[in-house]
């Protein structure tokens, strides 16, 4: 077998091992009952805008990135609020945290469960991005 074939067999197992499938899942928590609007992008993709009603969630399916720098972001808006921007997935970030995501919106923030190191799960608030 040549080197090239060889090569390219080897970044396509490559691939296969480091592209992983994850779920992110962005729900409504916010005090008041209010509706949350949500505008969710990655640099290849516009997911569109969505109303969330509360404890309803919008759901994002998607490979990350071999190399990384998988990332999607939304904007978020309820009421009179401003628009406010968080990153919902960031490879460097989420890589190792969760490939089933799960964020709570609330108004100072999103939380989730993160898995730690010894498999248990602690809860963990995010500010808005600046």
């Amino acid at each position: 077998m040549s080197v090239l074939v060889k090569s390219v067999l080897l970044l396509s197992m490559l691939t296969l091992v480091w592209a992983r499938h994850t779920d992110v899942y962005i729900t409504n928590h916010l005090e008041g009952r209010e509706d949350l609007h949500i505008h969710c992008k990655s640099k290849d993709d516009d997911l569109g805008e969505h109303v969330l009603h509360i404890n309803q969630a919008f759901h994002i399916s998607f490979g990350t990135n071999y190399f990384f720098g998988t990332l999607f972001f939304c904007s978020f808006q309820w009421g009179n609020s401003p628009l406010l921007h968080f990153d919902v997935y960031d490879q460097d970030r989420d890589f190792y945290k969760c490939n089933h995501c799960e964020w709570y919106v609330q108004k100072d923030g999103l939380c989730r469960l993160e898995q730690q190191r010894d498999h248990s799960y602690v809860r963990k608030c995010y500010d808005w991005n600046p």
